[in-house]
């Protein structure tokens, strides 16, 4: 099968649909639809694979891209690079590699990491040793230092391309970095890994029907920090997220936490894949135990949570596409991981060939329809529909605007026909100038709406911030309660913890409130403007920008998720100071201020977010209901251009009110701009039908 055909085959209707309505359209309408086609020219789909260190991401996107032992399978721990897969990618090298390097700026991030953050950890969270980090860090950046010797310098902040690409080449920049005991200096294994910030591999692809980047992460439990943090900062630019589990720990903590970040995020879809069950005893049965315990575990901890459940091994499916696997060597792997029960038991269908049993047994097919699926019905669907709908309201004004041209057509013919030609200069005339005082009507309305829509947003995202962080303090003065508690009872861990659920609940019911309000504000604004610009350009034609309206507007919801892996918040007891220091005092005042600092750094990177995803949702809705706004105003500066060419040829052409053979042209061209109008209409009419269609088609 190929991945996301579905969409790429409405992605190509649409683009014709624009492309034919390009080629009738006039004035700003052409530039209307070619932003249009920009957006789908510009979309990708974008997979991320994330888990769990050695739970296969690597192997199963070797599998996914058809190339085995393309990515390396076995990397190092101390690897810290995230790697693109750019398959069909419009623009890009049709084979070779980037590699971009880190620069001095994203060392000392790396090494300091936020000031506050790190002094409020190195105070108050035991078992936290910032130094750790920082020399684990330099010794990383000295270990570069010293392999690449002079070049070291030379190459922060640059980059690596290569035409082509081997394992050995890639192995050098991903695999296997600084800090590893079994690599020795001179070796080519990691020698630039320690400086790669991000690898982007160019690819084609049949498997793939449309440009798709399929990034493979570090793991998320890695005890080296950095590597959670290119992961984090990878989940924000992708919309599918393939979320790996080894069969052997099929789900942690970390893996609820992380699963629950990627569900709430409202469009983002989500695929669970349990990999290496060919490691298990009695795989065909534990498996179904497996499955059903994560998906008891993930619905209760993220009873919001959308996913699916797919099981299988990665090792079946390279063994599957390996060509130089001879059938003894596939019977006997199937033999050892009793492929044949496995199948029977937990697979549907009568799968023929060794190959085709394995593949099945894989999961891989069920991975590659759950992508397709994804791609189709998820952020390519939503994609289309946005596309789509700009594109419905563009020819509402557009079928406005050629009927109202049309009418004033046959109008000047019958004038032409009836001798009465200094009459319509003057009324012509007249309208210009009606149309001209109801363009500066419209702009200064459309003006004043703008300001308002500013402020509305503006205000939002001021108050949404104060709103964050008054719940943060609402929620440690809160807590004080709680601690006072706390310390009545066993003093001897010298620490203590705080659930965090009642301030992510907060948080995330607080900025959905908010977002509604603000949301209800906008509208009200933006349908207020519209109903009086509609009125304003009746004043000087009638029926003129009715069909425009401010319905299928984008940001109906926010996407909101407190972000972070903290369940609950430890902080240390600070003991009060006094001459009986062997009995266990403890200060509240400094411990619930001790927490204050934690809880205010720990929450201010999630507070960030969701108030970044208020404001960028927020300001999509605006831009899109400013751009409908303006449809008013661009229908009558057209038709008041429309005239005021007309008149300009009239005058060039109409010697005197008896030219008869200028009456011929100009009666002529009339007829002739009928039809290209006639032509126009029949065009939008089919392209609407075409939408409606397509619509249905995806409702069905």
């Amino acid at each position: 099968m190929q991945i996301g055909i579905a969409h790429h085959q409405r992605l190509t209707e649409l683009r014709q649909v624009l492309k034919d309505l390009r080629n009738v359209s006039t004035g700003e309408f052409v530039a209307a639809f070619d932003t249009q086609m920009k957006r789908l020219n510009a979309w990708t789909a974008r997979v991320a694979a994330i888990g769990q260190v050695k739970a296969g991401k690597s192997s199963t996107l070797n599998a996914l891209v058809g190339e085995l032992g393309f990515l390396p399978a076995d990397v190092n721990p101390w690897t810290s690079v995230v790697t693109n897969m750019r398959l069909n990618i419009p623009g890009d090298p049709k084979s070779g590699a980037r590699f971009e390097f880190f620069d001095e700026q994203s060392w000392d991030r790396i090494i300091n990491g936020d000031p506050n953050l790190r002094e409020a950890a190195k105070k108050f969270l035991p078992g936290f040793d910032p130094e750790i980090l920082r020399s684990q860090t330099e010794e990383m950046r000295q270990h570069a230092a010293r392999r690449l010797g002079p070049s070291y310098v030379k190459l922060l902040g640059k980059q690596h391309d290569y035409d082509l690409l081997s394992g050995e080449l890639l192995e050098s920049y991903v695999c296997a970095g600084a800090g590893s005991a079994q690599i020795k200096d001179d070796d080519s294994i990691g020698r630039y890994s320690s400086i790669t910030k991000v690898a982007h591999l160019f690819m084609q692809s049949d498997r793939y029907a449309g440009p798709t980047i399929i990034t493979d992460t570090p793991g998320v439990n890695d005890p080296f920090l950095v590597r959670d943090e290119f992961t984090c900062q990878s989940l924000d630019q992708s919309d599918i997220f393939l979320v790996m589990l080894s069969a052997h720990q099929a789900l942690t903590e970390v893996d609820i936490a992380l699963i629950r970040m990627l569900a709430l995020q409202g469009d983002k879809d989500v695929i669970i894949y349990i990999n290496r069950v060919d490691e298990l005893e009695d795989s065909s049965q534990r498996i179904k135990r497996i499955v059903d315990d994560v998906t008891e575990r993930v619905s209760s901890a993220v009873p919001e949570a959308k996913f699916s459940i797919i099981f299988g091994s990665a090792h079946w499916a390279e063994a599957a596409m390996n060509e130089d696997f001879a059938d003894a060597e596939l019977r006997k792997l199937m033999r050892s991981s009793n492929v044949d029960e496995f199948n029977a038991v937990n697979r549907q269908g009568t799968p023929q060939t060794l190959r085709e049993k394995l593949m099945v047994a894989s999961g891989l097919p069920e991975i590659e329809q759950a992508l397709s699926n994804a791609i189709d019905n998820g952020a390519g669907a939503r994609l289309v529909e946005s596309v789509q709908m700009e594109v419905n309201a563009q020819l509402a004004a557009m079928k406005s605007l050629s009927r109202r041209q049309r009418h004033e057509l046959q109008d000047q013919i019958e004038i032409y026909g009836s001798g009465k030609i200094a009459e319509y200069r003057e009324q012509l005339e007249d309208e210009m100038t009606l149309l001209a005082e109801t363009y500066t009507a419209l702009a200064e309305l459309i003006e004043e709406a703008d300001q308002g829509i500013d402020e509305t947003v503006n205000t939002s995202w001021v108050a949404i911030q104060q709103q964050m962080d008054g719940e943060t303090a609402k929620f440690i003065k809160t807590q004080r309660k709680a601690i006072s508690e706390l310390l009545s009872g066993d003093l001897s861990a010298g620490e203590k913890e705080v659930d965090l659920l009642p301030l992510r609940v907060a948080m995330e019911n607080r900025l959905r409130d908010s977002y509604e309000k603000t949301r209800f504000n906008l509208d009200k604004i933006l349908d207020k403007a519209l109903t009086e610009a509609i009125a304003i350009a009746n004043r000087a034609t009638q029926g003129l920008g009715e069909q425009i309206s401010m319905s299928g507007l984008p940001g109906e919801f926010v996407a909101v998720t407190f972000a972070t892996s903290q369940k609950t918040l430890s902080f240390d007891l600070v003991p009060r100071r006094g001459l009986m220091f062997w009995k266990k005092k403890i200060d509240l005042d400094k411990t619930v201020d001790a927490f204050r600092r934690v809880a205010s750094a720990e929450v201010r990177p999630a507070t960030n977010k969701m108030v970044e995803a208020f404001t960028n949702t927020m300001t999509e809705r605006a831009m899109v209901g400013k751009s409908r706004l303006n449809l008013v105003a661009q229908i009558v500066e057209q038709s008041l251009n429309d005239r005021i060419m007309r008149l300009r040829e009239d005058h060039k052409l109409l010697k005197s009110d008896n030219d008869e053979a200028a009456k011929s042209k100009i009666l002529n061209r009339l007829h002739n701009d009928i039809e290209v109008i006639d032509n126009r209409l029949q065009v939008i009419a089919s392209k609407e039908d075409a939408l409606s269609t397509d619509r249905d088609e995806q409702a069905a």
